[in-house]
């Protein structure tokens, strides 16, 4: 099969290139990567070609009638499930093993439920918060927000029970993290400046993730990007990191 191809957006900003991008990369899942500049007029030749919603991620491969497109980030985590790797996403466990017990069928469930709310949901801190991995910035969390930091808190907190302290949400890494990473940026970049208390679990799971190898070389080459996009700047900006800051 011809490897993948994945349209991503600039990486300091785009929380839905940087969800695919780590769940092809932590499911060893083989892929070429192209990155656009997001609200950018470069960009339009590439999304009319390849994304009928005109928005990345996309994943493409093959070519002519035997071409296949997977858009939205949901769909490209589906398809890779079932024709990309032979792990479970889900469950972060081989495939012959996912039905082999009920607690399997259960976390498989819950992750991909939580998924589900994640993609559909949470808008308030997904407005109020954009994802920007070089920035310290200070907001005025609206209750909305604030009800969505809970929300998630309680996610993490229910999956993390009973857990080892460095544990993933479902023990291994699964795609719920991938989806959650975003957050865990979010987080790094307006709770701290803007007064927001986290809990102790929260703290540790976001340092387990921060600790990712896959997420760090993300956040590398997003404290190398150089274009600044006004639509998905938030706050008052208190620090920059990457070269931006020199």
């Amino acid at each position: 099969m011809q490897k993948p191809l994945l349209i991503i957006g600039n990486k300091n900003y785009s929380s839905w290139s940087l969800r695919v991008w780590l769940l092809l990369k932590a499911f060893n899942i083989d892929f070429d990567e192209q990155l656009i500049e997001l609200f950018h007029s470069s960009a339009t030749v590439i999304l009319n070609e390849h994304a009928p919603t005109g928005k990345v991620p996309v994943l493409v491969y093959a070519q002519g009638d035997d071409k296949v497109t997977v858009w939205d980030t949901l769909a490209i985590t589906i398809h890779a499930n079932d024709y990309l790797t032979n792990l479970d996403v889900w469950t972060g466990m081989s495939k012959s093993n996912t039905n082999s017990n009920t607690s399997n069928r259960i976390n498989s469930a819950y992750c991909q439920s939580i998924i589900a709310e994640m993609h559909s949901g949470l808008m308030g801190i997904r407005s109020e918060m954009p994802m920007n991995i070089r920035a310290t910035a200070k907001i005025q969390p609206s209750a909305a927000c604030l009800s969505d930091i809970a929300r998630i808190e309680n996610i993490f907190a229910d999956c993390l029970k009973n857990r080892p302290k460095d544990s993933y949400l479902f023990g291994l890494f699964t795609a719920a993290d991938a989806f959650f990473a975003p957050v865990v940026l979010r987080l790094r970049t307006y709770v701290d400046a803007s007064g927001i208390q986290l809990k102790p679990m929260t703290k540790q799971y976001c340092e387990t993730m921060l600790n990712n190898t896959h997420l760090q070389t993300w956040q590398e080459a997003a404290l190398n990007e150089t274009r600044v996009i006004k639509e998905d700047e938030a706050g008052k900006l208190l620090s920059i990191a990457g070269v931006l800051a020199s």
